[in-house]
């Protein structure tokens, strides 16, 4: 989903209600950067098997980004 998408599309409230649901801590993020604004990484990977060797999975308990998709100096 591209920026504007995110910002049209997701609310603050339902980002934070994904990342609870799956025990993330957030301190700072735009929308930009909401969970629902990303491709699903298995179908990424799966589609790229001849180019990448998945060697780990982790998952994120902290989210610290800058807020509304700007960047921090």
């Amino acid at each position: 989903m591209s920026l504007t998408q995110a910002f049209k599309n997701i609310t603050k409230n339902e980002m934070r209600e994904v990342l609870k649901d799956h025990g993330v801590t957030l301190i700072g993020a735009g929308l930009d950067e909401a969970p629902m604004a990303y491709k699903n990484i298995e179908t990424v990977t799966a589609a790229q098997t001849e180019l990448v060797d998945v060697v780990a999975k982790f998952t994120p308990k902290l989210v610290r980004m800058a807020n509304d998709g700007s960047r921090e100096g």
